[in-house]
């Protein structure tokens, strides 16, 4: 005779009537043991191939960011190849560099980054209603307030529309604060 069947003899005896009830819910109660244990395996399992699913997909990204950086070297590499060499030739002494050459080159790399989605913000010498999100104030002294005019200093970038880099901006002609028409009418004022 097995254990559970002595078990099962002994309550019987022990507890006329609730016996059956007794062992019922034994057998839930083992059940639900059952059940949980099996839930607590499943969901070892699961976090696993989720971890395993993160860093396959960490992977993956890292795969392609390197991808995407190799075909944006190739892209631009050209024009990089010329600048080194360019500066080379200019520390050296070994050959005379011209402004004209080194402009063209920087040119077409711009013209390159472009296609890859790198943009200018503002060009030096224009004047642009300043936004704090594209322009960064050069001075320490004057702030612009947003709307103002400005006048484009360095260049800022811009990768896919986002500011990267912000314009450094100034003030035209000093003015601290006033727009362009109050600036003209204070000069005519005089």
């Amino acid at each position: 005779m097995s254990i559970m069947a002595r078990a099962a003899q002994v309550l019987r005896r022990l507890l006329p009537g609730r016996t059956e009830q007794t062992l019922r819910l034994q057998r839930q109660l083992r059940e639900a043991r059952l059940e949980v244990a099996e839930r607590d395996r499943t969901v070892e399992r699961l976090r696993a191939e989720l971890a395993r699913a993160r860093d396959g997909a960490e992977e993956g990204a890292r795969q392609r960011t390197r991808a995407d950086l190799e075909q944006l070297v190739t892209t631009i590499g050209s024009p990089l190849v010329q600048l080194s060499t360019q500066a080379h030739l200019h520390r050296s002494g070994s050959a005379q560099v011209r402004t004209g050459d080194v402009v063209e080159v920087g040119t077409r790399l711009l013209r390159l980054l472009r296609d890859e989605g790198v943009d200018t913000i503002g060009e030096v010498g224009e004047t642009q209603p300043f936004d704090p999100d594209r322009h960064e104030s050069l001075s320490a002294t004057a702030a612009p307030v947003p709307g103002e005019p400005v006048l484009i200093r360095v260049v800022g970038l811009s990768l896919e529309g986002r500011t990267v880099r912000k314009a450094g901006v100034d003030i035209p002609d000093g003015r601290s604060g006033k727009d362009e028409t109050e600036a003209a009418g204070e000069r005519e004022g005089r």
